[in-house]
């Protein structure tokens, strides 16, 4: 409302107001919507509040305003109390109750045959109209009887795919159906802006079937006849070990005998003794270690298959009491 508009309004609303019998409406309509009528001292606070109420417009304290217009439309609600009531909701960005209340008081203006206020409110509605944003609601992939709601009110099927009038700001749209993920949508609309949500569901991922108990056979009873032959193997290997020190032992004694003890003087052949000192050397490391771990395997597998041969079982199981492993237990029988 421009400036003068509003001042010219605020005297007609004053003079509204120095009406003896109620706030501006004649006594059928008075006795019409409320059971009981004020008593004298309700209605003039009532006018003193509406006064407040138009001064706190002027001066642009819309939400201080629409306070005590609410509580003066508790005690009257004329048609200039909802006029200014729906000019507060709008001023607040309040624009969808204000469309609402600028209806009513298009109503009780046309009863009230209050062709003034009629007037103001079919200028506010027109431009008001043009400025309400609009969400659109529809049903998507795998929505068909899911559950919708807009800022948490639910939306029945005769609303969907309908512009349904809406607050400039954040809106929330949310559905649910059994076997699929919730749905949850935030966005914005400014004024004079269609938005348009489409409810996609999506499946709920399938669980994990758990996993079936792993039972580990026993060892085959063959598993103790290789321990014992590579065991051998192994015995035979240390036995090579020792004979290839001992030759190495008497290479050396050769070798002082034909050098001396400081091996200042060696004759040519004394290079053969020191070839053959290194070969039996070599074997003799190659053999030991060879004899060594075939010892210790073939011992582990005499083991292993000596438990066998009483049955030892183990069984993996996720999540049973035991030995905790990565999330499973480990159960052993011997």
């Amino acid at each position: 409302m421009h400036r003068g508009s509003l001042k010219r309004w605020v005297v007609y609303s004053s003079l509204a107001l120095c009406a003896a019998s109620a706030l501006c409406v004649s006594p059928r309509s008075v006795q019409a919507q409320t059971p009981a009528p004020a008593s004298g001292d309700t209605i003039k606070r009532a006018r003193e509040q509406f006064s407040q109420a138009l001064s706190l417009q002027t001066g642009g304290d819309w939400a201080g305003a629409l306070a005590l217009l609410k509580e003066v439309a508790a005690v009257k609600p004329t048609p200039q109390v909802r006029f200014n009531i729906a000019l507060c909701e709008e001023r607040l960005g309040l624009l969808v109750a204000a469309l609402g209340d600028y209806e009513l008081a298009a109503s009780d203006a046309q009863a009230e045959k209050s062709d003034q206020v009629r007037q103001e409110v079919d200028s506010r509605l027109e431009s008001l109209k043009a400025r309400v944003p609009r969400i659109v609601v529809q049903r998507g992939k795998n929505a068909d009887s899911a559950t919708l709601s807009l800022d948490g009110v639910s939306l029945g099927d005769s609303v969907l795919n309908i512009p349904l009038p809406a607050d400039p700001g954040p809106h929330v749209v949310e559905a649910t159906a059994l076997g699929f993920l919730p749905f949850k949508q935030s966005f914005r609309v400014a004024e004079q802006q269609t938005a348009t949500i489409q409810v996609k569901l999506e499946a709920e991922p399938t669980k994990a079937e758990p996993l079936a108990p792993t039972r580990y056979e026993p060892a085959p009873t063959g598993v103790r006849t290789a321990g014992f032959v590579i065991g051998g193997v192994g015995i035979a290997s240390l036995l090579t070990s020792g004979a290839m020190f001992y030759l190495r032992h008497t290479s050396i004694s050769d070798l002082d005998k034909q050098c001396g003890i400081d091996r200042m003087s060696c004759p040519a052949t004394s290079h053969d003794t020191v070839d053959r000192g290194k070969l039996y050397t070599t074997v003799g490391d190659v053999t030991l270690v060879a004899g060594a771990v075939g010892l210790g395997l073939g011992a582990t597998l005499v083991i292993v298959g000596s438990h066998s041969n009483e049955q030892a079982s183990v069984r993996l199981a996720p999540g049973a009491a035991g030995a905790n492993v990565g999330g499973a237990s480990l159960f052993g029988r011997f």
